[in-house]
């Protein structure tokens, strides 16, 4: 008997017992699609980080009180250090480093804006310097960005996204007009391009104000941040070197003493995030073997009926010649056609069900091919391993003992 004979009377079982063969799929189905779909979503959760913290540049780095955390006890450490103030960003931009191109101080909170009327409440307000739409990753619309002069004069200027343009002035032309964030009046120079949602939340829901202006009257100062852009990609380590000697020369701390900042690169950031989405991948793969085990124990079963079943079946190919190894192989195709049918259902269930997800959720997902071919790999390994008993069984009957079977 051929691989298509033995294949096709696995399918044929199939159809004859629709419920039965479902059912005992349902575990291959389930363990396959779940990796499927969660490899999918961490696919392009890791696609869409990573383009987000690349279009500032790779050559982009951070400096801030805390840099990465990773603990609760670095955490608590963390909070004893200073400040980093707009003194320690002003002299940071003033120093003449070789293989710095770029400062640019940035500070953050939220606030009500209105205009007229109107009013949004919870705005992310962003104070910045000039520069920052290199940082940010932003492009104008119409108008223009917040410049060296806005930041120096402590104007009260502002750029806004796109959402705030809908609320307040659809089908009017917003440069010029006057809103308020908070309690101060603000002129509107620039809109931004729309940039969509970053995890369901809105980046369009933004004003951008000069970063001197912002630490004017931003009652609860606290401390910058200030990102440096170096000459290029092969410079950022020596540019964050400079830094680093810059700082703890200006804060007097001694050689041996650990640094009272942080710096926090692209690349830290997308490792730390590989890290946190390897770990649901260890995790989901864990409760999918678990569903998969339980798969091949119930095609182990039914293997084993149909083995019952068919005896005398077996009893007859054998009288007329069948070997060991014929039987052997039939029952391992049956039994690993059944396993590959439940682990295609499941990869199509797995990746339409990310995708849904990804349009009906602002959770982004792509089809991970590699997950594709781990789900297939897994579901002919289910198969062999666990016909490979009801096949030996088979193949192991005494032919005149099959033929008496009743």
């Amino acid at each position: 008997m051929n691989l298509r004979e033995s294949s096709g009377i696995a399918l044929g079982a199939l159809r004859a017992n629709k419920l039965r063969s479902f059912l005992t799929l349902l575990g291959t189905i389930i363990g396959v699609a779940s990796v499927i779909a969660v490899l999918s979503f961490v696919e392009g959760l890791n696609r869409f980080v990573s383009t987000k913290l690349l279009n500032a540049g790779a050559n982009v780095f951070w400096v801030d009180k805390f840099g990465l955390i990773a603990t609760q006890q670095a955490y608590l450490d963390a909070l004893k250090r200073p400040d980093i103030t707009m003194y320690d960003a002003d002299f940071i931009r003033g120093a003449s480093l070789p293989h710095v191109e770029m400062v640019v101080a940035m500070d953050e909170g939220r606030a009500d804006v209105r205009y007229r009327s109107k009013r949004l409440k919870g705005v992310d307000v962003m104070g910045r310097g000039a520069g920052y739409d290199v940082v940010d990753d932003l492009t104008i619309e119409s108008g223009r960005h917040l410049g060296e002069l806005d930041d120096q004069h402590r104007e009260l200027v502002c750029v806004i996204g796109t959402e705030i343009v809908d609320e307040f002035f659809p089908g009017i032309d917003p440069l010029g007009k006057q809103i308020r964030v908070g309690p101060q009046q603000f002129r509107v120079v620039g809109v931004l391009e729309e940039k969509g949602k970053l995890l369901g939340r809105s980046q369009d829901r933004v004003v951008y104000i000069p970063i001197q202006t912002f630490e004017k009257y931003n009652r609860e100062r606290g401390s910058v941040a200030v990102a440096v852009k170096s000459v290029d990609q092969a410079s950022l380590a020596l540019a964050q070197q400079e830094i680093r000697a810059l700082l703890r020369g200006h804060r007097h701390l001694a050689a041996g003493k650990p640094d009272d900042f942080g710096i926090t690169t692209a690349d830290t950031l997308m490792d730390l995030w590989k890290n946190l989405t390897g770990g649901i991948f260890v995790v989901t793969v864990g409760v999918a073997a678990i569903s998969l085990l339980v798969g091949g124990i119930v095609i182990m079963n039914i293997m084993l009926v149909s083995v019952t079943e068919r005896t005398r079946e077996i009893g007859v190919r054998k009288a007329l010649g069948a070997r060991r190894r014929d039987i052997l192989t039939q029952f391992l195709v049956e039994s690993t056609t059944l396993s590959l049918t439940g682990g295609a259902i499941g990869i199509v269930a797995g990746i339409s069900l990310a995708l849904l997800v990804g349009v009906l959720s602002p959770l982004p997902a792509a089809v991970s091919w590699p997950a594709v071919v781990m789900g297939i790999v897994m579901s002919t390994a289910i198969g062999v391993f666990f016909g490979s008993y009801p096949a030996m069984r088979a193949a192991r009957l005494d032919p005149i003992e099959a033929l008496r079977y009743e």
